[in-house]
């Protein structure tokens, strides 16, 4: 078994984000929907952001699991060229990309 192809641990990462996706694709647009309004008001969005303000509105982002990686997935969407930490405890401080629509 080759542990060493750029090509397949691409597509295995593609083909992994697609099926956490598929799995909670109402969550995952309400994520979506809440990086835009963030956007709106700040330009930029990150993670945390997106976290906080769906527990203010009564959404479990735990609950989103892997496909929280897809939230910023899409040619809409590119890195804005920094990282803030994260304040989520079980982060434990993690870099986390800032995003702001294209």
């Amino acid at each position: 078994m080759n542990l060493w192809d750029a090509r397949e641990a691409a597509q295995r990462k593609d083909e992994g984000m697609a099926l956490a996706a598929s799995a909670k694709p109402e969550l995952l647009a309400a994520a979506r929907t809440i990086a835009r309004e963030i956007v709106a008001l700040h330009g930029e969005v990150h993670m945390d952001q997106v976290a906080q303000e769906m527990e203010r509105r009564g959404l479990d982002p735990v609950a989103l699991g892997p496909a929280a990686g897809s939230v910023f997935k899409g040619t809409d969407w590119e890195f804005a060229g920094r990282f803030v930490k994260s304040d989520r405890i079980t982060n434990h401080s993690r870099l986390l990309r800032v995003w702001r629509l294209k």
